[in-house]
């Protein structure tokens, strides 16, 4: 199996998150199936009746062992000046959408495993492929709901390829967001028989920002293992593009709050609720997961500086898969790619760090799967 061609046959397949994965999971089931994997496969439909395919498969017997975990979609890709879905190598680097986030490490997850026996499996390497991780880690949700499988044989060690250029990681910050409404009612502005939504939204908005000053300038919040030490506490604002001679009949606030470990996220759920009543605001509440946090004396993490050679575990300040699945099982980040590179026209991933994956999830396999 060649980690090239293989990417290159991944990239080739358009799963944006906005789109069925179905034909990618379909390439990748059959993959898993010429390794001898026997595979599990979650399905549902998302919120736009779109429909979307997980994959748990399982290679070897016994307990214990090792998950290596990665998402099939990608964002969207707009601007490119060339087809983002089909690859190409240019100065050692391979270039298309999903090349570095992270179609390049599942392909190395899946060569890493064709290194081996069957019969050397003494222990279970499970693999599981996503779907909707660019939106939600919908798809890691639905494993952690659904699959008899992880249910069954609850692996407890994990590592996901997302792109860290190849450092060990073990740490990220969690994800909620808020979406607050405020209703108005609409009318010509000159006649004074209107109600302008966003009045009843600036009073909330302020406090918003109050909020965010707070994250952002008092150390009391900070946590310095990450970069940067805050958490993020992002404000958008929408009215429709309601006419200036118009009063708004409703107006809508986002905020993307990012909580790092230790923060108590159940207070800044309640305080938002709080304001929001205050104001005449209905808020919604998606909890997509807690920061991750897998202790530093975890096998998994130790093992994973022994095999890169590296001093110590790292953070990031986006979330994963982990939001959904790091209550079940210790994981830890390691995979190619750099994630500047990520979500950018004209992304990218080394070939170099391509092999160098292969050989550091084969040592994984090496050191949970196979008895010496």
């Amino acid at each position: 199996m060649d980690v090239i061609e293989l990417t290159t046959d991944l990239i080739s397949y358009n799963s944006i998150s906005a789109s069925s994965n179905i034909k990618i999971a379909d390439f990748l089931t059959e993959k898993l199936r010429g390794l001898n994997f026997e595979i599990e496969r979650i399905e549902y439909k998302d919120e736009n009746n779109v429909q979307k395919v997980n994959l748990i498969a399982k290679k070897g017997r016994g307990s214990g062992g090792i998950t290596l975990l990665g998402h099939m979609d990608t964002v969207p890709a707009e601007g490119w000046d060339y087809d983002p879905f089909s690859a190409f190598i240019e100065d050692g680097k391979l270039y298309g959408r999903g090349s570095s986030d992270m179609k390049g490490a599942i392909a190395c997850m899946l060569c890493a495993v064709g290194q081996f026996r069957d019969s050397e499996f003494t222990h279970p390497c499970y693999i599981f492929l996503t779907s909707d991780e660019e939106i939600g880690c919908c798809g890691a949700r639905a494993i952690a709901e659904k699959s008899q499988m992880f249910h069954q044989s609850h692996p407890r060690y994990g590592v996901i390829g997302e792109p860290t250029s190849l450092r060990v990681i073990n740490s990220h910050k969690g994800a909620v967001l808020f979406i607050a409404t405020a209703e108005g009612k609409a009318a010509h502005s000159s006649t004074g028989k209107g109600v302008n939504a966003n009045l009843k939204m600036i009073p909330f908005l302020s406090e918003m920002r109050n909020i965010y000053e707070m994250l952002t300038t008092n150390e009391e919040y900070f946590n310095h293992d990450f970069d940067p030490p805050f958490s993020d506490w992002n404000i958008g604002i929408n009215d429709g593009d309601t006419p200036p001679n118009v009063t708004a009949p409703w107006s809508k606030c986002t905020v993307n709050f990012r909580p790092m470990p230790g923060h108590d996220t159940d207070a800044f759920i309640a305080k938002v609720q709080e304001l929001a009543k205050q104001h005449d605001v209905q808020v919604e509440v998606r909890r997509f997961g807690e920061p991750l946090l897998t202790p530093l004396d975890s096998p998994v993490v130790q093992t994973a500086l022994e095999l890169t050679g590296g001093e110590k575990a790292g953070t990031v300040p986006y979330g994963t898969d982990a939001l959904a699945l790091g209550s079940y099982m210790e994981l830890i980040l390691i995979g190619p790619g750099d994630i500047t590179q990520s979500h950018t026209v004209g992304e990218w991933v080394d070939i170099d760090q391509l092999y160098k994956a292969i050989d550091i999830y084969s040592k994984f396999i090496k050191k949970f799967c196979v008895d010496e």
